[in-house]
Parts: C-alpha cells; sequence; structure tokens
C-alpha cells in the first residue's frame, strides 16, 4: 500500500523549497531594484544643487573660445561669482584679492604706509595731518610741508589715488619724500609701517558738553569711543551733562564694536539678537551689562539716510531703552549680518548668513529704517513761491491784483530740494550755525 502521507510529505517539502526560492529571488530582485532606485535617488540629491555646472561650462568654454577679446578662466569664473552675489541681496559680494585686501586693512584700521592726509594746493600736496607715532612722524615730516616728488618723481600732475598707492608700500621698505617746508626743499627717507588710523573723533564743545564723531566700526572703535569720552570728560573736569555721538553717514562695520558702545550706556536688557539658519553658529543674543556703565550722561545720536548696520544697532538699542534721543533722519534699514569666506588665492565671499533683531524684537529692512525722535532734513534751495509771497506782503498795490499775483504764486511748481551731506570738518560751535541738526543736538544734550 502506497504510504500517501508520505509523498504529501514530500510534495510539501518540494512546494515549500520552491516558494522559498521564488521568495529568496524576488527579495534579491526587489533588493537590486530598491538599491538602485535609492542610489539613484541619492545621487540625484548628491547632484542637484550642481545640475547647472554643465550648462556653466559650456557657456565658459564658448566665451573663452569665441567671445572678441580674450579673458582668462580667472576672470571669468570671478565675473560669475560676482553675478551670482548680486543676484542674493545688496550685502552679499565678492572680492577679488586686492580689493580684499583693501578692505581688510579698511576694517581693521591698518595699513602700511607713512600716516598722512594730504589735500590738493596749487604749489603741491599739502600735509595737514599726521598721525602721532607713525611713521612719518618719526621720520620728522610735519604738517604744513608741501609735498612735492615721490622717490624723485614729480607728483604735482598725479591723481591722489595713484600718490597714494605710491606712497604704500611693503611694511618695512622706504620711501624718500622731497618737501617743501618754509621755502626750502627737504628731503626726508621714511619707513613704511602699519598705521593705525582711528575712526573717532571728539570734541568737547563747553564744560559739560562732550560731542563724538564715529566715521564707521572698525577693530577697536568701542574702546576708542570710550577713550575718547573719558578724555572730554577729563577736560571738563568730571562727569559730562550731555553727550552728542554723530553716527551720521556711518555704514556700520563690526557688530561686536557697536555692543561694546551700546553696554556702556546700558545696564540691562538685550542690546541685539542674530537669526539664521545655522543654529549656535549665526544665533546669539547680546545683553547689556551693568559693569562700567554710564546712565547719568545725557546722550544724543545723530542719524541719516546712510546710517546703517552697527549705527542702526547702537541708535535703535538706546532709544528702545530710552537711553538717548535721536535726531536727523530716518537710517538706512540695514538688518542684516555678513561673514567673509576667504579662499586660498586671498580672495573672499562676503555672505548674508544671519538677520539681526534690536531688543524688542523688530528687525529693520531698507526702506524701513529707525525713526529719529527729532526728524530734521538738511536741505538746499530756496523756495521761490514763499519769497514772492514775502515780497507781495511789502509791496502798495491794489487788493485784487495782490490776490491775483498771490494765485499766481501759490500755483509755482514746489522746488527741488538735494539733500546735504554733513561736514565733519571745523569746530562744532562753528558747524552747528549751518547744520540745523547738529544746532539741534547740542541743545537737547544739555538740562
Amino acid at each position: 500500500m502506497r504510504d500517501w502521507s508520505s509523498d504529501v510529505c514530500s510534495s510539501d517539502l518540494k512546494n515549500a523549497a520552491v516558494r522559498a526560492f521564488l521568495l529568496t529571488f524576488a527579495v534579491l530582485m526587489g533588493g537590486l531594484f530598491l538599491g538602485q532606485w535609492t542610489g539613484k535617488a541619492v545621487y540625484a540629491q548628491v547632484q542637484a544643487p550642481y545640475e547647472g555646472l554643465d550648462t556653466f561650462t559650456r557657456a565658459l568654454t564658448q566665451i573663452q573660445v569665441n567671445y572678441v577679446e580674450e579673458r582668462s578662466t580667472e576672470q571669468l569664473v570671478q565675473a560669475a561669482i560676482a553675478g551670482m552675489t548680486d543676484a542674493l541681496d545688496e550685502q552679499s559680494a565678492y572680492f577679488d584679492p586686492e580689493t580684499y585686501a583693501r578692505l581688510k586693512e579698511h576694517t581693521e584700521g591698518t595699513g602700511s604706509g607713512i600716516g598722512v592726509t594730504v589735500q590738493p594746493s596749487e604749489a603741491g600736496l599739502l600735509i595737514t595731518e599726521i598721525i602721532p607715532g607713525g611713521p612719518a612722524d618719526l621720520a620728522g615730516v610735519v604738517e604744513g610741508d608741501l609735498l612735492l616728488a615721490i622717490d624723485d618723481e614729480d607728483i604735482l600732475d598725479w591723481p591722489l589715488e595713484k600718490v597714494a598707492k605710491r606712497i604704500q608700500g611693503p611694511r618695512g621698505s622706504e620711501v624718500l619724500l622731497s618737501l617743501r617746508r618754509k621755502g626750502a626743499l627737504v628731503r626726508i627717507p621714511v619707513i613704511r609701517d602699519q598705521v593705525h588710523t582711528s575712526a573717532v573723533q571728539g570734541r568737547l564743545v563747553q564744560t559739560g558738553l562732550g560731542y563724538i564723531r564715529l566715521e564707521h566700526f572698525q577693530r577697536r572703535s568701542g574702546q576708542e569711543l570710550l577713550d575718547e569720552k573719558a578724555r572730554l570728560e577729563s577736560l571738563s573736569g568730571g562727569q559730562l551733562q550731555g553727550l552728542v555721538i554723530d553716527l551720521r553717514s556711518n555704514p556700520g562695520g563690526l557688530l561686536e564694536e557697536a555692543v561694546v558702545v551700546s553696554n556702556h550706556f546700558l545696564d540691562s536688557g538685550t542690546i541685539v539678537q542674530t537669526q539664521g539658519r545655522l543654529g549656535q553658529a549665526t544665533n546669539e543674543v547680546h545683553t547689556a551689562t551693568a559693569e562700567n556703565t554710564d546712565t547719568e550722561t545725557r546722550v544724543v545720536i545723530l542719524i541719516n539716510g546712510m546710517s546703517a548696520s552697527a549705527s542702526e544697532i547702537v541708535a535703535g538699542s538706546l532709544q528702545e531703552a530710552g537711553r538717548a534721543q535721536l535726531v536727523g533722519q530716518v537710517s538706512y534699514g540695514k538688518g542684516s549680518v555678513q561673514s567673509y569666506y576667504e579662499y586660498p588665492d586671498n580672495s573672499a565671499l562676503k555672505l548674508t548668513i544671519a538677520r539681526y533683531l534690536l531688543g524688542s524684537g523688530r528687525h529693520l529692512e531698507r526702506g524701513k529704517g529707525i525713526e529719529p525722535d527729532h526728524q530734521l532734513e538738511l536741505q538746499s534751495g530756496s523756495d521761490p513761491r514763499q519769497a514772492l509771497l514775502e515780497q507781495l506782503a511789502l509791496t502798495e498795490m491794489d487788493e485784487a491784483e495782490r490776490e491775483e499775483l498771490v494765485r499766481l504764486a501759490q500755483a509755482l511748481p514746489a522746488p527741488q530740494r538735494a539733500p546735504l551731506s554733513p561736514s565733519f570738518e571745523g569746530p562744532v560751535s562753528e558747524r552747528a550755525k549751518n547744520d540745523a541738526q547738529l544746532a539741534l543736538a547740542l541743545k537737547l544734550a544739555l538740562p
């Protein structure tokens, strides 16, 4: 008798083996397909940011081969990066090596030169200022000298930019200056060195009243402002009653320097916070501390449409805390933070990496800057309508005729008035006579 149970078990085993093989094959093929699909997906994700490089390379090659004038790969790549940053925002930018080197000197307040300021005159370049302790000062150059030649080359017909480049040079190298001093010709060799230029200028207007102009926020500007304030206090015989800080046309600079200035006048609260995409790398909160704080001096800050970035942090933080009154015009509205990425060829990318918020959480935008407590514009031009009306008021004539002339005068077009740039030269009290913003700020700074 046939054992069907045995046949059934054998058949089940065969079927099970077949099913196992088919299942294994299906899983294997599915795994291969899934792995291939996943690999393609990952590859696509990795390649996605660079999918346009093929087009870029083709365009680059065609320009190099077919353009009417020869262009190097370096020139074209730099131009491409510059165009790419232009498409981001107003602040992001690409700097070639030469431009970036000058920018660093400006930001750090240092450069290899001789430490003089000149202005053109009919007889030569007049040396108007010498940095104390700088190379020119140590070599014996004095204010009032006329610069006639550099390294025995006549510079009377040179533009100022060419003169500046010729004076600058490697640290430790020598430059020969030919000068006219009180009618005599003097030749003075000067050894170029690193020169620190301060962005801070202060004046004691009268006892108890100080004025400080801050041009930009470069390295050490915060401490230099505090040192200048201490100097003015010493000249005034103690604590200043009032202080005017002039931030007009100050484009900003280093965030940390703005925090130093604000922190000196605030004893608590948030000065500024930054927010970006990179988490802790870009998100910071700067809080005021009570150390070395002046809460007594009346502070008035001058701003205008060119006051931006770090200037707005100082003005905005002190205004929000009720610590300062602002005079002038609405500020620029730059509420972003930039970082520099340096490359092996000494070029650099300046990239917006975060936005900053004032203590209240307010973010500044272009066209929506800080509004001063006392808005006052500097304008040029006179109103012909007003002049005519004043003349009519003093002239004897028939009333009907007067009314007709008044109507015609009022119909005249409004004058085009161009905003003036404030002057930062000369004694503060003299400047205030022609600078309504400065005059009001000085008045508000004293009780």
